[in-house]
């Protein structure tokens, strides 16, 4: 009995000894690496995702590995089809406005990795600068022209798209909602086409207004502006509104305003008349406000802060979208602001890209450009543009891209002369170039496409 108890206890030593070590040896052990892996991400070369149809977006495809293995392979497709790229890089184009599913893979020895953006393929017109053709007055119904980033030119875009262009003397054009408002005075049933409106981006007809504004018997217009589904239309006795669902002309009380652009914030349509800015809003037959400064108003423009520049001769103050009131006031230390209000055309006479502020001094020679600093008073001259233009004659304004500081430019030679002497004139400026000639780098003249321009248009004057 002893001699099995002895036997039992030195095997349960041995066991415990046994495991003991192997336990020992187990710790001593490195961790265990973990499974190599790459992660994939898709970065654009402009840092966005939006791109103009028919122009190239360049992606890039970002792979976060420590060692990449040799083989791996890489794949894009752009809705679900592979495109021809096995590289890194996509230069991606397409020539038709929507939004499409990008996708990049890189497969190899630590499996596959899949990142996905969305890119918004944007319409041809949605960028650039529009100018509004009047057309003669007995001869030639208006028309559009358009001039993209890069430069190039379409003529008559209406009938480019649409078959058609516009009304005898097209006089004005509003952006808004996505939409190209564009008003031509005739109203006689020869000269139909008086409210057109088209799609911003593709240039699309979506609507022709004539018949219910000829029903309602409504005098020629040569201003508009729009809020949603209604259109405002400046006449000689005053503005009215045209309800396109309901198909009812209003005339609005107290609405008479000045030949000078609007502009559309916070929901609101605000617009100049003399010393006052007047304010309208959708289904109302009376303006909503009426503010009345110490001066009579040059131009307005939109802050890029849902908010109103109010410019006058020798200084710009900035309006309170909601309630009216003066937010700040800046001082001009050089040279006046033009007025907006034009016989031929509503001018646009000052642009705004948050604090800088781009107007000029007159349509007549000198054209002086000038650059102001809103929160410092600080306003420096860029050039006299008129040295650099083809003609002698500005029929049709100056127009200032607060994105790029450009300068657009529509001129004449003669009157009678207008089909065969006339330009566009397109002015660069060397970024962080002095002020002064010395300054300009690059000036363009597109001959023979304007019939008497009724004015240069901007989509980022109105965003």
């Amino acid at each position: 009995m002893k001699i099995r108890k002895i036997l039992a206890l030195s095997c349960a030593m041995a066991t415990f000894a046994f495991v003991s070590c192997d336990d020992d040896k187990t710790i001593g052990l490195p961790p265990t690496p973990p499974v190599p892996s790459m992660e994939v991400s898709i970065k654009s070369l402009t840092g966005s995702f939006e791109v103009i149809q028919g122009k190239t977006l360049t992606l890039v495809g970002v792979v976060n590995a420590t060692d990449i293995p040799a083989g791996t392979v890489y794949t894009w497709t752009v809705d679900g089809v592979v495109q021809s790229s096995s590289d890194t890089v996509l230069n991606f184009s397409n020539p038709l406005p929507d939004e499409y599913t990008v996708t990049f893979s890189a497969t190899g020895e630590y499996g596959t990795s899949i990142a996905t953006e969305k890119i918004k393929v944007r319409g041809k017109y949605a960028n650039g600068v529009f100018i509004l053709n009047e057309g003669s007055i007995s001869t030639e119904v208006g028309s559009l022209n358009h001039i993209d980033e890069d430069g190039d030119i379409t003529a008559s875009v209406g009938m480019e798209i649409n078959g058609s262009d516009f009304g005898i003397t097209s006089q004005h054009m509003f952006i808004g909602n996505g939409k190209v408002y564009i008003v031509s005075k005739a109203t006689d049933a020869a000269h139909l086409r008086r409210v057109v409106v088209l799609d911003l981006e593709t240039m699309h007809e979506l609507a022709d207004y004539t018949e219910d504004l000829n029903a309602a018997n409504l005098g020629p217009c040569d201003n508009i502006a729009a809020l949603s589904n209604e259109i405002f239309l400046a006449a000689q006795d005053g503005i009215y509104s045209f309800n396109t669902a309901t198909k009812a002309v209003t005339k609005i009380k107290n609405g008479t305003v000045s030949m000078m652009r609007m502009h559309a914030s916070k929901g609101k349509l605000f617009a100049v008349n003399n010393n006052y800015v007047k304010v309208f809003e959708q289904g109302k037959d009376t303006i909503s406000a009426q503010i009345q400064f110490g001066a009579a108003i040059r131009s307005i423009a939109h802050s890029g802060d849902g908010n109103i520049y109010v410019a006058f001769a020798n200084e710009i103050q900035k309006l309170n979208a909601n309630d009216y009131s003066i937010m700040a006031t800046s001082t001009l230390s050089t040279g006046t602001v033009a007025s907006g209000a034009g016989w031929m055309s509503a001018n646009q006479t000052i642009s705004a890209k948050g604090d800088t502020i781009y107007f000029y001094s007159s349509t007549t020679s000198p054209i002086n450009i000038y650059m102001h600093i809103f929160s410092q008073n600080k306003t420096s001259l860029i050039a006299n543009v008129a040295p650099f233009l083809p003609y002698t004659i500005n029929y049709g304004g100056v127009a200032i891209s607060p994105k790029t500081g450009n300068v657009y430019v529509s001129t004449i030679g003669s009157y009678g002369a207008y089909m065969s002497e006339n330009a566009i004139t397109v002015i660069k400026f060397e970024k962080g170039a002095a002020p002064g000639a010395n300054a300009i780098k690059h000036v363009e003249d597109y001959i023979g496409y304007t019939r008497f321009a009724a004015g240069i248009y901007l989509p980022e004057n109105y965003e």
